[in-house]
Order: structure tokens, then C-alpha cells, then sequence
């Protein structure tokens, strides 16, 4: 399609683009890193405590934590970008319904399945390669996960809809709490006490209980899209399977790394008995400290993208996946390399003392490390796939990852012994790459920015000359008539409101959608919320603001990834 173009200078849009990015990704770092260290001093307890067996039983037991954990995602993600989606398009009653919704079926789903793992707990255990020595330890640590398995999943899920719901800061404070109750309760139960492995799940299931509870302030949010309402489904309404399947993608995920577990606790198991359950115990907790920078910079671009998509603008999204991809590197790069420097750094603080582990850990974490770049590349683009309404290639890239990492796992157990599992998880982040760089066609955006659907892209401060140059290029794609509705509606509004100042930065851009329709949207950093601007006609109720975003010729005002945006929409001629 062929467009009249004005100014298109990407550096506001990508400038407020970081700005809304550090709203997201500081609260997740901080919370991931309590979040994640919860397991890892559970680990560090148990291994001084109690010992290398008991410790094994972690390894044992955490592909049941993983199945929860796809169960979360799927609700979390799912409803987490169908509310951003709802946010960008202005549908709030529509979110709050499948919110609700969405919990009641989280509910049913881990009630039913920890009941029927609790009736087949022992031979889910041997199938989990639960050796002899550390079967009575799994059996405890596993009770406790099944009996609170909802609290877990409603901690897991809550924070992904809860910062797709801009309360990203909320979620820090909940991930901080259930870090601090785990982390006290396993010095507690484990260092003075001396209570059993099952105490230290106990202590993770009371940590995730608080958060729970914390997230109860985010309802009493004027403004949040997530509410408890009744739970029908009113015409135009998507469906409970179609509002969880942009989650698909990382449930297929968690799933695949339960698979990989499996293969990996098979392996090592095999090769080296209950210590090879250790050396997976440790790498393990590897994973999870890598992940909290993986996740915390790859997992923002859901909430980004789909408002973008939501608001029917390419060119943010592309603005999106490209700046997020390159802030995660500069952050996971420097980690990577002081890690496979020094692999011994992280060895230590688990206290081995088993010299097979410590013969072998070293270059298994050298291995890891390497691959969580590839893990990172990957997940920004299945971010951004689900973001965008194409589950359905993320799914198959999962599909391709277990195929080839299970099959190369098992083939190099006889080459390369107790290092096929690391060298199998490589391949196949490879093999998934390649797919969806070529087949995905997702190369686009890395390197270079394209306009796509913007018509003009520009911004700036509000000053006097920016602000002329904003009315040329309006003028130039929409016309006087159209441009006189803007001015009067939108750019005059704002600069006469409290958040015009001199330091402001914004962002003015009209895109023109896949429709036809154009719309004029101006970006800031403030926080005022000018109702006058979301009323439509004298008399209007404010309850109607769902269908503002459907009606043309009038602003609205809105939050938008933690920013504000004012936007006008015109109807195609």
C-alpha cells in the first residue's frame, strides 16, 4: 500500500518506547531476582542442612512444579495480552469478564489435577527417575506443591495480568514479599529447626499464599481493567480458549521444559546415579538465576506489542521488538561471560562436595550459559509472535525444540555421556531460531526500523516550532478539516493541561490502519487524566468508554504501557 508520508524520525517513538520498558523490566528484574532466588536458597538450605540427597529430590520433583507453572502461563499470558489488547483498543468491559473467567478456570484446573497426582503420586514419582535413596524425600516435597498448587498458580498467572494491567509496581512488591516469607521460612523450618525437604516446599507455597493476598490491592485501582465481575459472556465476547490462547505459545514452553527434565534426569541418572540428579539440581538453579534476566527483558515486549497491536500500529511494533531485543542483550551478554569464566563462582554456593559434580559442573554451566543467549533470542520472538496473534508459529517452534532436543539428548547419551542434555538444549534453541528467522520471516526490525503504516512519526518537546511542524505534516496527510479537529481536540487540550511542560518529551504520529481508518495519537509521560476528553457528547456516561475507541472525530485519553496517550480516530473515506 502506498502511502503520503511526512516527517518519519523514529527516536521519540523508540525513546518513550525505553521509557514505558523500564516500567516493566526494573520491576521484573527486582522481582524475578527475589522471586527466583526463593528456590535457589531453598536449595542452598536443604543441601547444608540435610544433605546431597535430599537436595537430589528438588531435580526429582520440579517437573510437577513446571506443569503448574504452564497452567499459570496459560492463564497469566493469555488473559494478560488479551488485556493489553482490550487497553490499546479501548474494551474495558470485555477484560474484566474473561479476568474473571480466567481465574475460575485456573481454580478448576489445579484442584483437579493435584488430586489426581496425589492418587498416583508414588509411580509418578519413579517415572520422574526417583532414585532408592531419594524417593521418601520427593514423596514429602511433592505433598506439600499438590496442596498448594493453586495459590502457586494464582502468584504465577497474577503476575504476568497484573503487568499487562500497568501495575507492574504492585507485582514487584508481591514477588519481594513471597521471596522474603520463602526465604524466611527455609532458615526457619531447615537451619533451626531441622525439619524435613517438605518444610522448604511449605515455605514457597506461604510465600506465594502473601502474594496472593497482595494483589488484592490492584482491584481497589480505580482505573484497572481487572475486576471480578459476573462471569458471562456477552455477544462479541472471545471465548475462554480463544482469550488463553496467546499464552499457548509459553505453556508450550513450560511443558517442553518439563519434557526436557525428564530426558535430563533419565541421562544423568543413568549415567551417574543419585549425583547426576544433583548436577541437574545445580543446573537447575542455574536456569532459574539466568531466567531472571531472560524473562525480565523478554517478556515485556507482550505487554508493549500488543497495545501497539491493539491500537492497529505496525511500526510500534516492529519499534518494539527491536529495541527490547537489543536493551536484553546489553543487559545478558556481560553475565553470560563472567559466568563461563568462571563457572566455579556458582558451583560454590551449593557446598559441593561430591567430586563427580565437581569434576563435571563446570563445563555443564559453561554450556547453559552460552545457550541462554539463544534462549533469550528465542523468546523474544515467541513474545512477540503471541503478542500479534501468531500463536500458532510459536507453537510449532516449541514443537520443533522438543522433538530435537529430546531426540538429540538420547542419541548424544552415548557419545558424550553426561553432557548430551546440555548439548541437546543447545541444538534444539538453535534449530528454533533458524526456523523462525527463515520460515517466521521475524529477521525484519532487528537492525533496520521501517515506517510500515505510519504516516508521519516525529515528536519532540512542545514547543512552538515543534508543534508547527507537527500541524505541516498533519495537514500534508489528513487534510485542513481533519487537521483542525486534531488541534482543536487534542494538541490544543494538551498543551493547556498540567502535564505540558517544558521537559515533557512526547511522541506525534498518524497511522493509518489495515481498515482505512487514520488516527492522530500523541504520547507522553504524564499522569493527568483529563476526563473532559473521554466524554464524547453532553451527557454521555462515563460507562460507555469502551466504545469511544470505536467512535471518530472524538480524543481519547487513555493509559497506555504506563504513559498516556491521546488519540483521535477518522473514519476511511
Amino acid at each position: 500500500m502506498e502511502f503520503i508520508r511526512g516527517t518519519i524520525n523514529y527516536i521519540y517513538e523508540d525513546k518513550l518506547i525505553q521509557k514505558s520498558s523500564f516500567h516493566y523490566i526494573i520491576p521484573a528484574v527486582i522481582g524475578l531476582v527475589f522471586g527466583q532466588l526463593s528456590p535457589v536458597i531453598g536449595g542452598i538450605c536443604i543441601s547444608s542442612s540435610l544433605g546431597e540427597v535430599p537436595f537430589s529430590a528438588l531435580s526429582t520433583v520440579e517437573p510437577i512444579n513446571l506443569i503448574f507453572s504452564a497452567i499459570g502461563c496459560l492463564g497469566g499470558v493469555g488473559c494478560g495480552i488479551t488485556i493489553s489488547k482490550c487497553s490499546g483498543s479501548g474494551d474495558k468491559s470485555i477484560a474484566a469478564r474473561i479476568f474473571t473467567r480466567t481465574v475460575i478456570a485456573l481454580v478448576v484446573a489445579c484442584a483437579l489435577l493435584s488430586v489426581v497426582m496425589f492418587a498416583f503420586a508414588d509411580p509418578l514419582l519413579r517415572f520422574l527417575q526417583a532414585t532408592p535413596e531419594n524417593l521418601e524425600y520427593s514423596r514429602q516435597y511433592l505433598f506439600v506443591i499438590l496442596l498448594g498448587s493453586i495459590p502457586t498458580v494464582l502468584f504465577f498467572s497474577g503476575d504476568y495480568i497484573l503487568t499487562d494491567d500497568n501495575d507492574p509496581g504492585l507485582v514487584l512488591v508481591a514477588n519481594i514479599a513471597a521471596a522474603l516469607v520463602n526465604v524466611a521460612g527455609n532458615f526457619v523450618f531447615l537451619e533451626l529447626l531441622h525439619l524435613g525437604v517438605g518444610a522448604s516446599a511449605f515455605a514457597m507455597v506461604l510465600g506465594n499464599l502473601f502474594a496472593c493476598l497482595i494483589f488484592i490491592r490492584h482491584f481497589k485501582k480505580k482505573d484497572a481493567l481487572c475486576r471480578f465481575v459476573k462471569p458471562e459472556r456477552k455477544e462479541g465476547d472471545p471465548g475462554i480458549f480463544a482469550a488463553l490462547k496467546p499464552g499457548t505459545p509459553m505453556a508450550i514452553m513450560y511443558v517442553m521444559f518439563t519434557i526436557q527434565m525428564i530426558v535430563q534426569n533419565l541421562v544423568l541418572s543413568k549415567q551417574i546415579g543419585t549425583s547426576g540428579l544433583g548436577n541437574s539440581a545445580v543446573v537447575d538453579n542455574l536456569v532459574l538465576f539466568l531466567t531472571i534476566f531472560t524473562a525480565s527483558t523478554s517478556e515485556p515486549v507482550m505487554p508493549l506489542a500488543s497495545s501497539y497491536f491493539g491500537e492497529g500500529n505496525h511500526c510500534g511494533i516492529l519499534l518494539v521488538k527491536r529495541s527490547m531485543y537489543h536493551m536484553g542483550l546489553r543487559i545478558l551478554v556481560p553475565i553470560v561471560l563472567v559466568l563461563v569464566a568462571f563457572p566455579q563462582l556458582f558451583i560454590a554456593i551449593f557446598s559441593v562436595q561430591d567430586p563427580v559434580m565437581l569434576e563435571s559442573l563446570p563445563f555443564a554451566i559453561r554450556i547453559v550459559c552460552i545457550n541462554a543467549l539463544f534462549t533469550f533470542t528465542n523468546d523474544s520472538m515467541v513474545n512477540f509472535l503471541s503478542a500479534t496473534e501468531r500463536e500458532r508459529l510459536a507453537n510449532i517452534s516449541y514443537a520443533i525444540q522438543i522433538v530435537v532436543n529430546v531426540g538429540a539428548t538420547l542419541g548424544l547419551a552415548r557419545v558424550v555421556g553426561m553432557d548430551a542434555p546440555w548439548y541437546g538444549a543447545m541444538i534444539a534453541n538453535l534449530c528454533s531460531c533458524a526456523f523462525l528467522l527463515f520460515a517466521g520471516r521475524l529477521s525484519k526490525g532487528f537492525v533496520k526500523q521501517y515506517p510500515e503504516n505510519a504516516l508521519v512519526l516525529t515528536g519532540g518537546h512542545s514547543d512552538a516550532e515543534q508543534v508547527e511542524s507537527w500541524h505541516e505534516d498533519t495537514t500534508k496527510v489528513l487534510g485542513q478539516q481533519k487537521t483542525a479537529m486534531v488541534w482543536e481536540k487534542l494538541i490544543e487540550p494538551f498543551l493547556a493541561s498540567d502535564d505540558n511542560k517544558a521537559d515533557q518529551l512526547c511522541s506525534y504520529s498518524v497511522i493509518q490502519r489495515d481498515n482505512g481508518d487514520t488516527a492522530a495519537i500523541l504520547r507522553y509521560g504524564g499522569h493527568t487524566d483529563l476526563k473532559h476528553l473521554i466524554i464524547g457528547e453532553e451527557g454521555e456516561d462515563e460507562e460507555d468508554e469502551e466504545e469511544l475507541s470505536h467512535v471518530y472525530g472524538q480524543c481519547v485519553n487513555s493509559e497506555f504501557n504506563t504513559l498516556r496517550r491521546m488519540m483521535i480516530n477518522f473514519k476511511a473515506e
